[in-house]
Order: C-alpha cells, then structure tokens, then sequence
C-alpha cells in the first residue's frame, strides 16, 4: 500500500501546481497524449469499458503477484484518465487495487471538483471493470 500511496501523492503533486482545472485538463490530455494505446484487434468488447461516454478500453495482466493495465480511449481526456489508473495501478497487488476508491484517488490528486460528474462515473466505470479482470484472471 505504501507503494500506492507514493504514487498517488506524486500524481497530487503534479496537478497541485495548477490551480485553474483548465491547466488541469490539459494536463490529464497530456497524459493521454503520452500513453501508447492498444492494438486495434485489442480494442473489442471483452475489454471495453461500459459507462464511459467515450469509447474506452482496457486489458488488466497479471505477473507475478502484480497486475498491469493497457488502456485506450477514442478522445485524450479519457486516455489520460486512464493513464491516470495507469500510473496508480501498475505493479501493485490485488489486495491494493481492490481497495481503490474513485473518490478518494480524485480527492487525493486534486481532481474532484475538475471534473464532471459523467467523467467521475466513466473514471469509476473503468476501475470497476479493472477490479473484476483482476478477480477474473485470480480466478483462474
């Protein structure tokens, strides 16, 4: 957990330095801007992501005891969103991710009041698909 918490405090400090939620914008498609995407045949409906009003997906993976996401979304807001959980969840144990609240990574990062509802509820549609990929792929 403490892993986790480091990197949402470095996410906190990236966005603290904004104070207008425009700069704030820009700098979540920056995010998007800078993540590579998926593959085309990755991008169907086993990992799309429900909930989003953009297209969006993502494909959880699992080595070691850590898991790993791949994301893409049609619009740059989205993908850096994403990227967002990227950076959040990348390496970190189910036990951890599993205890990921939108909410309180919003509030925590600074982007609670930057965006609107439907962006927090696509936010909050994509950890829960990648909360249940993870308990899909423990599954197994």
């Amino acid at each position: 957990m403490m892993a986790l918490n480091k990197k949402i405090n470095e996410l906190n400090e990236m966005f603290s330095v904004f104070d207008n939620p425009m700069d704030k914008y820009s700098q979540i498609i920056e995010l998007g801007k800078n993540n590579p995407g998926l593959l085309n045949e990755d991008k169907n409906d086993i990992n799309k992501i429900s909930g989003c009003t953009s297209l969006a997906w993502v494909i959880t993976t699992k080595k070691n005891n850590n898991f790993y996401i791949s994301i893409d979304s049609d619009t740059f807001i989205v993908k850096g969103l994403l990227n967002i959980l990227k950076i959040i969840i990348d390496g970190q144990t189910k036990k951890d991710i599993l205890k990921l609240d939108i909410q309180n990574i919003l509030n925590t990062i600074g982007l609670k009041n930057a965006l609107t509802s439907q962006r927090t509820n696509g936010f909050s549609s994509a950890l829960n698909k990648i909360k249940k990929q993870i308990i899909d792929i423990n599954g197994r």
